[in-house]
């Protein structure tokens, strides 16, 4: 019989039922997925406080069997024997994945959650787990998002609630993961043996000291391994200290510069392993050239840098993330009236921006700016394509590839209205002067393949008015290239579409095109 009942995991109301027995409960959370836990160690759970923060691993095992449709696993106070499919909670935490792995196991949750190809998924607050994070926070789980984002795995917004779509390439990542390493059903985990034994350690640990430390320079890998935390903690926090005094200014438990998840204990606890860290490895090893390490101690030293690593970059610089939330809050009266006040709202924001150096910051930042240049007004759009290009290249440096398409989209989009942006018509007058990377990946997403092609004219809306500038403003490698797709089908356009390209080749002269117009008036002849 199913009856109301709180979440084991994560404490939301939720269904429940017993499972078969009246010792086992059956819970089927939206954000855990369905699991059975043992009467015992439900009523353990509540005394285990101290495993509260930890549970989101087992919401993470729990939600992505759920979504994979593998077995339902039963949770346990203790190792069950001979129990199929049962685990203990410390079971479970001990055996959630290093970082490239839950990458793939993340990725491979939005696909199991695509109903088709294609399918944007609807990602609330309730799906943390699905990202595998080390902490029930937000925080961890938009990292691990960005890094598909960035990567191209995924497409949408790293942000919560947000809707995200798997990719060609993240498709095809699963299925050559896939095809390499095939899963075999295994009642228990099994360690995996490795002769590298600096496997799992975090990147920058293994970037600095992997080399040293293989070829036996073992004081080297560790002491150059401390002194890049300590430039890393320098650069996130933006403070101008060093050392132990950095650290103490850090992670300051009244008043952090850098906050890790968890609340005060884990801050306290990150100023003194991370002050620990300088004084008692970095400082001794800088001054004292009599102190030599063995191949062992290299290696605990090492697995402790890695676990600083993986806190600072779940740490969250506090002005930062203020700065965040009044970019993200800024508000804009986008009627054409009032231009000149909407830039004057986000211009003091480009100097802070810039000192932080932040991606997150810098397109937070954009996408404030292409609300403007998404007004339907000319005047809002002049005003935002002539800040635009007085930003330096830095702000551009940090768009995604959708960011680019969007931009060069809406540009060409604001010279096709009736009342034509004259900053836009000047922007592709100069071949996107100011603009030459957004512009590449723009024509290198045009000229992909039909579908692409498609969205890009979509949301570009005035197809005539985009093709009279592409053929009469572009450089002639490209338009080449784009009619060259189109005469070898490589690109596929309506009977319409070909029409109105053709009408627009007939009145420019430009030689090196000659051929592929007469193919292109061939091609229209035989439609008709």
């Amino acid at each position: 019989m199913a009856f109301s009942i709180e979440c084991s995991l994560c404490g939301k109301e939720t269904n429940g039922k017993e499972s078969g027995s009246t010792e086992i409960y059956q819970i089927d959370c939206p954000s855990c997925g369905v699991y059975n836990i043992t009467g015992d160690c439900r009523d353990d759970l509540p005394a285990e406080r101290k495993l509260k923060d930890q549970l989101i691993k087992v919401s993470a095992f729990t939600r992505y069997r759920t979504i994979h449709k593998e077995t339902i696993a039963t949770l346990f106070i203790d190792p069950p024997q001979d129990y199929n499919e049962g685990y203990s909670i410390s079971q479970i935490i001990s055996m959630f994945p290093p970082v490239p792995d839950r990458k793939m196991k993340v990725l491979s949750n939005l696909q199991g959650l695509s109903r088709y190809w294609g399918d944007a998924i609807e990602i609330g607050h309730e799906d943390f787990p699905i990202f595998f994070p080390e902490v029930p926070e937000e925080q961890p789980s938009l990292m691990m998002m960005k890094v598909l984002v960035d990567e191209g795995l995924v497409s949408g917004e790293v942000k919560f609630p947000t809707q995200l779509t798997v990719t060609d390439k993240g498709s095809s990542l699963l299925s050559d993961s896939s095809n390499l390493a095939p899963q075999v059903p295994a009642a228990r985990p099994i360690a995996t043996i490795t002769s590298d034994k600096m496997d799992g350690l975090h990147p920058k640990v293994l970037a600095i000291a992997k080399k040293l430390f293989d070829d036996g320079h073992y004081r080297s890998a560790v002491l150059d391994t401390y002194v890049a935390l300590n430039n890393e903690v320098q650069k996130k926090s933006g403070l101008q200290l060093d050392g132990s005094s950095l650290m103490q200014k850090a992670f300051s438990k009244d008043a952090p510069v850098l906050k890790v998840p968890g609340g005060e204990k884990p801050q306290m606890g990150a100023l003194w392993l991370f002050t620990g860290s300088m004084m008692g490895v970095r400082n001794i090893l800088a001054h004292n050239h009599t102190v030599l390490l063995n191949e062992q101690e290299a290696l605990e030293w090492l697995n402790f840098a890695s676990a600083l690593f993986r806190t600072l970059e779940l740490s969250v610089n506090v002005e930062k993330e203020k700065l965040m939330d009044r970019i993200t809050q800024l508000k804009f009266v986008l009627d054409g009236k009032e231009s000149s006040d909407n830039i004057k709202k986000i211009e003091p924001f480009i100097t802070p921006v810039k000192e932080y150096a932040d991606s997150n910051l810098y397109r937070a930042f954009f996408l404030k700016l292409l609300e403007i240049l998404k007004s339907p007004h000319y005047q809002d759009q002049n005003a935002g394509v002539d800040f635009l290009l007085k930003l330096d290249s830095g702000f551009l440096d940090q768009l995604t590839k959708k960011d680019h398409i969007e931009l060069v989209s809406h540009i060409y989009k604001e010279a096709g209205y009736a009342k034509a942006s004259r900053s836009a018509v000047e922007v592709i007058r100069s071949n996107f002067k100011s603009l030459t990377k957004s512009l590449k990946v723009f024509q290198d997403y045009l000229l992909s393949n039909t579908d692409s092609f498609n969205v890009a004219v979509e949301k570009v809306w005035f197809r005539d008015t985009f093709f009279e500038l592409i053929v009469n403003h572009s450089e002639e490698e490209f338009l080449v290239a784009f009619l060259s797709k189109i005469v070898n089908k490589e690109l596929e356009l309506t009977k319409t579409a070909l029409e109105e390209l053709h009408i627009v080749l007939k009145k420019v002269n430009r030689m090196k095109i000659s051929e592929h117009v007469k193919k292109i008036t061939k091609m229209v002849e035989e439609f008709d």
